[in-house]
């Protein structure tokens, strides 16, 4: 499905660029959006350097209300060996 909606995209943005009918770009738009929503969301919600000697506390909440888990990640020396700590 990837693949066709993929050739769509670039098959109708190219022939609606040169000048064939307007529906060949909108064709290429519908392609372009069916693509992006079929993307599953990836589970990096943040992405930020760490220096040695940093500490980010990470809450995790329970969907169903219960209690909370803190999680501290303190930063290494750059090899990956941070720790984790409960």
């Amino acid at each position: 499905m990837e693949a066709l909606l993929r050739r769509l995209a670039r098959s109708g943005f190219r022939r609606g660029m040169e000048g064939d009918h307007w529906a060949w770009f909108a064709l290429a738009v519908a392609a372009f959006v069916l693509r992006r929503a079929r993307r599953r969301p990836g589970a990096v919600i943040l992405s930020a350097p760490m220096e040695v000697g940093d500490r980010y506390v990470v809450t995790l909440l329970d969907p169903d209300g219960g209690s909370s888990q803190p999680v501290e990640i303190a930063a290494g020396d750059g090899a990956g060996n941070g720790r984790r700590r409960r």
